[in-house]
């Protein structure tokens, strides 16, 4: 079977972003992350924009499994991350984190957007980019916990037209909330590169 590699370690990005893709079309891969090749590449200083980050990411991981004889992925996928918050698009999340989920950074119901870019590098070295942006709202919770490799916002971040949040939903209805909000994008992006 064809193999796509994600290029994260976040367990949860991991999950999600193989459930949009597979929704997306590039259903007949096994999908493994950098956790799964024990990946032991360099890891940059992340820089730029999200989109620049995305395919800094692609790109190192292609590298490094070249250089390491390891070309059985028919696509690397780097991803990154940003929020739309108060009014700006802030392309470190991480800087973020422990504000909103300790330091009353925003109101109950204050709305914010995640932006995603995604970059996927094929084999030949191919490369189709795309983001994508999911609105939710901020709701507080007593005792939210900061954790590395995952998404400690889900517990604060409620989807539009809920009530609770993420990390209350089921990984199902979370997953197709993001889907929602990603599928025109996605599906580009897979057909661009049937296209090719």
């Amino acid at each position: 079977m064809n193999k796509i590699l994600i290029a994260t370690t976040n367990v949860d990005k991991y999950s999600v972003v193989t459930y949009l893709l597979k929704k997306a079309g590039l259903d007949d891969y096994l999908y493994q992350s950098l956790n799964d090749i024990n990946y032991d590449g360099p890891d940059k200083k992340e820089k730029g924009t999200i989109a620049e980050r995305a395919e800094n990411k692609a790109k190192v991981v292609k590298e490094y499994l070249d250089d390491n004889n390891i070309n059985d992925f028919e696509f690397i996928i780097g991803i990154d991350d940003g929020i739309f918050i108060k009014g700006a698009l802030q392309e470190n999340i991480k800087d973020y984190i422990k504000k909103i989920l300790y330091e009353n950074f925003l109101s109950d119901g204050e709305e914010y957007a995640f932006y995603r870019a995604y970059c996927l590098i094929s084999k030949s070295g191919d490369i189709f980019k795309t983001e994508t942006k999911t609105p939710y709202s901020y709701k507080y919770k007593d005792g939210a916990a900061f954790y590395e490799n995952a998404y400690p916002l889900s517990q604060v971040s409620v989807p539009n037209g809920y009530d609770i949040a993420v990390a209350e939903l089921s990984e199902e209805e979370g997953n197709e909330y993001a889907w929602r909000y990603a599928k025109d994008k996605l599906n580009e992006l897979v057909n661009s590169i049937w296209r090719k």
